[in-house]
């Protein structure tokens, strides 16, 4: 979902107000966006979201919290802050990127090896 434009529709999504909302919404004015916390109805999920047309009614995920709102915590708190007050570069996605290959490939390679090892003990008979 995260990234994912939505269209507003009151069936499938609820706005989400409390303390949480008073908190989103001043980040709403310090960045000059038009951030809310949504339900999605059917999915039972809490997104923080920003509305991208002036009719508010296409909006995008920008960080999902799950199934409930005390999964926003400090930790949350500050990604989000980092999400809004300086996003990803370019470069940084494609360090990201890398990496993960990377470790995806090495896991691999460890587990051809794990592999020829129980192949090898299966031919001795172990």
């Amino acid at each position: 979902m995260l990234g994912m434009t939505s269209v507003f529709d009151v069936n499938k999504h609820t706005i989400i107000g409390g303390e949480i909302g008073a908190h989103i919404e001043q980040l709403s004015k310090r960045t000059n966006r038009d951030l809310f916390v949504v339900r999605y109805n059917d999915l039972g999920v809490f997104c923080i979201c920003e509305f991208m047309s002036p009719k508010r009614n296409v909006f995008i995920d920008i960080m999902n919290l799950g199934k409930s709102l005390a999964n926003y915590d400090l930790r949350k708190a500050q990604e989000l802050r980092q999400r809004l007050f300086a996003p990803l570069t370019a470069e940084g996605t494609s360090r990201s990127i890398a990496a993960a290959e990377s470790d995806y490939h090495h896991m691999r390679q460890d587990e051809c090896e794990e592999e020829k090892e129980r192949l090898k003990k299966v031919a001795i008979g172990e």
